[in-house]
């Protein structure tokens, strides 16, 4: 079963493959790399030396040095010399405050991309919609360097874009669509393709090229007010015959990691 809501054709359409951080030339290195720090530090939750930083973040020890001074001097990062660690600042303890309320109360989405990965071996994200793109903001792959968090994906034509456009009123989609220049003689079977996965409750299907299958399904939270989707991806051959149990697997865990 193949339900992805995909153009006939992409002439004229708004498509790119997946984009990583790197790719994108107006990244502040220094400025994404103290975020990344922040982000470490809520997913390990204690004080942190600066080597476990450094090889965290794949920096050089030099680097990161330079980078945590630079974040103590902000204020950002308190240094204790009695152990050489780090810990987060009280001056982000209201942005923290805000973030948790914004972001579910505390909803653990890297545990569970974690034990979904764990369950069945194959790389997991948790995506939010970025404009007519899905980005990626929590990951785990047997293979690390095959999803990364802040990869992109098209929000037409995969299974996590269509996941998400099956939640969206038929206005909207019809506005999304306009947007990435679809032909507007292939929006009504977009749309069929998209009432078809919220019957479903799940999307699934191959990637451009073919040779990996995936599997999304929506996360029962807002993050930040907008829906966000788990998914599921690996070889064709593998997740296809499979796509039962390994749907199965995702919701065990939704259902797990957040209890109605």
């Amino acid at each position: 079963m193949n339900l992805i809501a995909r153009p006939a054709s992409t002439r004229g359409h708004l498509a790119f493959r997946v984009k990583r951080p790197a790719d994108r030339r107006n990244l502040s290195r220094s400025a994404t790399r103290a975020l990344d720090v922040l982000e470490f530090f809520g997913l390990a939750r204690r004080p942190l030396r600066a080597v476990e930083i450094a090889r965290e973040l794949d920096m050089s020890p030099s680097s990161a040095n330079q980078l945590l001074k630079t974040m103590v001097g902000s204020a950002h990062l308190l240094f204790d010399a009695r152990d050489k660690t780090y810990r987060p600042s009280p001056r982000l303890a209201a942005f923290g405050l805000w973030m948790n309320a914004l972001h579910g109360g505390g909803a653990d989405l890297q545990a569970l991309v974690g034990d979904v990965c764990a369950a069945t071996g194959m790389a997991v994200t948790v995506t939010v919609p970025n404009d007519l793109s899905m980005q990626v903001v929590a990951s785990a792959a047997p293979d690390p360097a095959a999803v990364g968090r802040g990869w992109q994906v098209p929000l037409f034509g995969t299974a996590t874009g269509s996941a998400y456009l099956a939640g969206l009123d038929m206005a909207e989609v019809r506005r999304l669509a306009v947007r990435a220049r679809m032909p507007e003689h292939e929006i009504p079977a977009i749309i069929d393709v998209l009432a078809r996965i919220r019957r479903a409750h799940q999307a699934e299907g191959p990637s451009e090229d073919g040779t990996n299958w995936s599997i999304a399904m929506r996360l029962p939270l807002a993050l930040g007010g907008v829906t966000a989707v788990l998914g599921l991806g690996g070889p064709a051959e593998a997740v296809k015959p499979d796509v039962t149990r390994l749907a199965g697997a995702m919701r065990g865990a939704i259902a797990r990691h957040f209890p109605a």
